[in-house]
């Protein structure tokens, strides 16, 4: 059986465990206790499955698992990225980890394609094929940069044309205006997910600045609710909002009016308690 290809996975947990899995399938005397041997843990049998738990990763266990699973100089080089990738604390440490991943991939199974990290890395490129489905443009970077807000510079303007097109999500009608195609893009599900994510912390840092303004744009609506529910109500509220977005949807299709305008819409469910902070019994009759 075939080692797992590590430069296929943004999660070094899920790695780990399908290695473990492998390894023991190649190497029947091989299990948990043995690896928590390589990893000086004789005495251990709870730190393999608390890592995979979720429990952090130490610069010094992080070494020892690089010789344990003799990895390769670059697979070596990429495992440490990855696990700092995964335990970064902030979007602008997890962007940066993620910029290194792109860079690190060299392998031809890679599903980090750069193009497409480029094109879900800034929100920029997802306004501008927007905007060209409202408005006539043909090679008028500065005039993409103005029409957008906030406002982008020229070479900006022109290096998501370029990036889109390259794509094929925009391509020239027969009056020379860049247009949206019906194109889409596809990539592996784990490097998908870990994009759109990044995107979507832009999206919600767009949505933070609208929200400081003192004077909103016209259309713009920005709300927020803070409650408290049961999982039975919570699930509701997530078929709701899934009924919600497949409706605007629908709106959007069978609009018939020409464009206008590009709107940013978002959604979000963000819990502000844990989930094993449960409810106790006099907590409900107080």
């Amino acid at each position: 059986m075939e080692q797992p290809n590590l430069f296929s996975y943004t999660d070094f947990r899920k790695y780990l465990a399908d290695w473990l899995e492998v390894r023991r399938e190649v190497e029947p005397g091989f299990n948990r206790a043995e690896m928590h041997r390589r990893l000086g843990l004789p005495n251990t049998r709870s730190y393999l499955p608390d890592l995979l738990a979720g429990k952090e990763m130490s610069g010094t266990f992080l070494e020892r698992f690089v010789a344990a699973m003799e990895l390769t100089v670059e697979e070596a080089r990429f495992f440490r990225v990855l696990v700092r990738f995964n335990q970064a604390t902030t979007t602008e440490e997890r962007e940066l980890a993620f910029d290194q991943l792109v860079a690190l991939n060299r392998t031809p199974r890679t599903i980090l394609d750069p193009r497409h990290w480029r094109y879900y890395r800034d929100w920029r490129h997802g306004a501008v094929r927007a905007l060209l489905g409202v408005h006539d443009i043909g090679g008028e970077p500065k005039r993409v940069a103005r029409l957008l807000q906030p406002e982008i510079t020229e070479g900006e303007a022109k290096d998501s044309l370029a990036l889109l097109s390259d794509l094929g999500l925009i391509e020239k009608n027969e009056d020379g205006f860049w247009k949206p195609t019906a194109h889409t893009l596809s990539t592996g599900e784990g490097a998908r997910g870990e994009m759109v994510r990044q995107l979507q912390a832009q999206q919600l840092r767009l949505v933070e600045r609208a929200a400081l303004k003192p004077d909103g744009q016209a259309g713009q609506v920005v709300a927020t609710n803070t409650i408290s529910v049961s999982e039975e109500g919570l699930e509701l509220i997530r078929k709701r909002v899934e009924q919600f977005r497949s409706e605007l949807r629908s709106i959007v299709h069978k609009d018939q009016a020409p464009a206008e305008r590009v709107h940013l819409v978002t959604m979000a469910i963000v819990p502000l308690t844990k989930a094993d902070a449960k409810v106790s019994s006099v907590e409900k009759a107080a």
